[in-house]
């Protein structure tokens, strides 16, 4: 697990004399175990910082090169399954020098190309030069766990694990603020792939490789994509026996290492599956690590407690309070690097430094909920809607006016014009009408954005669209939070649930068969794995989060109105500061919960004060 930066520069162009020193320093805490630059030729520079895991010689060190120079790697990650791929490789005639999965990954780039990609089962970013035809290929594992981000422009292409680093290069300063990914941002907190912050700047998609060509030409593909629609195969008993083997070699694929391994533990369903599986295949002590948040509504240290006091396992917890929110500030907005408006960052934070002042490497069960239909709030109403949906709009109208009069509640979704709407509408953090109000020049929805363009009446494929939408979108935002936090305190997270294997078989599983409509019960076969190894089992549904509601009444009201209340404009786009003030006051008084759409407004300021966002690089 390391982090990777460097640039190809175009033949036509002059060097960009970019500060490696200083753009490798950004990424130091993601490789505090060894640094390395390689200026390939007079086009293309490699930059790296290690964190050593596998092979923790000198012989891991990179860049890595091969063919007497010609070519050269900077790999990010881990593929599980190196040993395997080593043995066909040698099959071929190639002789190894390190016992890790970064050769394996040089030699088989070298071999088969960007074909070698569907072969890794892992997680990863890397950038691989052919100095003889002068190409650059860079790749992004198949879930998105690892980053990358580039700046493709007139001089060449920039790429880095963090999103400060490609700001940092020189080729990045005159480029605005993208009207397209602020839309996305300001509804969906976060920035979801292919868009960033600036034009021109991108987050490379999962399971995407790209060529760029020192001449300027590009070419580019998937390796991997998560289908939006599959029949299933796998019912009963045999999904779940199906799901137990899987998860069971995935987690001992993933136990492979040259230092301890520990895991997060909450109080739900995946990660205890996980920590169960580690003990099921390793007699070595485990540790686990879990946040608590004192507060009856997120606090899952004590349901945490019970499973690791029945798995056996080491436990240390650790409990946020009011007063750590802006000691933590400072540390959430550094360790983001661009706008973050998921505030459960702040324990992921906390958790990561936890695990991270003993140990290197820790699994988690990230990966459950959006694979096996664990959002049942989400996933229910969608399927409740397609009988809604089978009327004509004006017939839903009609019936929404009718449950109003009646006070039977005031279902919005009726209005809408599809059910990917209301999916939309779901993760929207404040309401379309409302964000209208407060931000009059709002931009909008970019047409290029397929996230919630489905429709249909048919359960079976909303159930699979919804999903394939909660795996494509909202978990690639989990695992940028948690690699942005656990690499802040050099620590590799893991995650088993993510593995290409658990992700072919859940693939194929009836939807039927994960969630209970009725109960809103999520996850199925995983509970009933689990129920396999533990008694003690949760029911309710609760997100990693902090009491951000309450800490914008008190701690952090002051800052929110100081960094955004009392300004006209944020990122050169306009606030209508009485709308605004009417939805603070509400939030404070209590009349109503804000605080998923306040945290991202009070994030983007402080994001912008740090990286000096000047009126040049503001919106048009």
């Amino acid at each position: 697990m390391c982090g990777i930066a460097g640039e190809l520069r175009f033949k036509t162009k002059e060097p960009a004399r970019a500060d490696w020193g200083k753009i490798g320093s950004l990424m130091s805490h993601r490789g505090p175990d060894d640094e390395g630059f390689l200026a390939c030729d007079e086009y293309c520079t490699l930059v790296f910082r290690r964190l050593a895991i596998i092979d923790l010689s000198p012989r891991g060190h990179q860049p890595m090169t091969a063919g007497n120079g010609r070519y050269a790697l900077v790999f990010n990650g881990e593929v599980y399954n190196f040993k395997e791929l080593r043995g066909q490789l040698e099959s071929l005639g190639t002789t190894f020098r390190s016992t890790g999965d970064s050769e394996v990954v040089l030699y088989a780039l070298i071999e088969w190309g960007a074909q070698a990609l569907a072969k890794f089962n892992g997680m990863f970013a890397l950038g691989f030069y052919d100095s003889h035809e002068k190409k650059l290929l860079l790749a992004r594992d198949h879930a998105g766990m690892k980053p990358l981000y580039y700046l493709m422009c007139d001089n060449g292409v920039v790429f880095g694990s963090q999103y400060d680093q490609v700001l940092t290069h020189p080729w990045a300063s005159h480029f605005k603020v993208s009207k397209e990914a602020l839309g996305l941002y300001l509804r969906l907190a976060y920035i979801p792939a292919p868009w960033a912050v600036r034009e021109n700047t991108h987050m490379l998609e999962p399971g995407m490789w790209m060529e760029i060509f020192a001449d300027g030409h590009c070419k580019q593909g998937h390796f991997f994509s998560f289908h939006q629609y599959t029949e299933p195969t796998l019912r009963g008993v045999e999904a779940l026996d199906a799901v137990d083997q899987a998860i069971t070699a995935a987690v001992k694929r993933h136990l492979v290492s040259d230092v301890p391994v520990g895991a997060f533990l909450s109080g739900g369903i995946d990660s205890p599956l996980v920590v169960a599986k580690m003990r099921s295949v390793s007699s070595k002590v485990i540790r686990t690590f879990t946040i608590g948040t004192g507060e009856k509504e997120t606090d899952e240290s004590l349901d945490a407690q019970a499973y690791a006091k029945e798995l056996g396992v080491e436990h240390q917890v650790e409990h946020i309070s009011p007063d750590q929110a802006l000691r933590l500030l400072t540390d959430v907005i550094a360790s983001c690097g661009e706008p973050f408006g998921d505030y459960s960052i702040f324990p992921t934070l906390m958790v990561s430094r936890l695990a991270g002042g003993d140990h290197k490497v820790v699994l988690s069960g990230d990966g459950g909920d959006e694979l096996f239909w664990g959002y049942p709030s989400r996933f229910a109403t969608l399927l409740r809607l397609t009988a809604d949906f089978k009327l004509p709009r004006w017939m839903r109208r009609l019936q929404w006016g009718m449950k109003r009069a009646l006070r039977k509640g005031n279902d919005r979704f009726l209005l809408m014009d599809s059910l990917g709407s209301c999916h939309r509408a779901m993760h929207t953090h404040l309401p379309e009408p409302l964000l209208r109000k407060v931000f009059p020049s709002l931009p909008v929805w970019p047409s290029t954005c397929n996230a919630y363009s489905y429709d249909g009446r048919d359960p079976d494929r909303i159930a699979q669209m919804s999903r394939w939408n909660e795996m494509v979108y909202h978990l690639t935002m989990v695992l940028m939070k948690v690699d942005r936090a656990s690499m802040y305190n050099s620590l590799e997270v893991r995650v088993p649930l993510l593995d290409r294997e658990v992700i072919d078989v859940a693939s194929r599983i009836d939807w039927r068969d994960c969630l209970n409509v009725g109960q809103k019960l999520g996850k199925v076969p995983l509970r009933n794995t689990l129920a396999r190894s533990v008694k003690y089992q949760t029911i309710k549904k609760r997100g990693f989060e902090t009491p951000m509601a309450i800490w914008l009444r008190t701690s952090l009201r002051e800052m929110f109105e100081e960094c955004v209340l009392n300004r006209r404009e944020i990122v050169g786009l306009e606030i209508n500061r009485k709308a605004l003030r009417s939805v603070f006051e509400q939030h404070v008084h209590g009349k109503c919960n804000y605080a998923w759409g306040l945290w991202p407004l009070l994030s983007l300021a402080l994001w912008e004060k740090k990286h000096h966002v000047s009126s040049s690089a503001s919106i048009n």
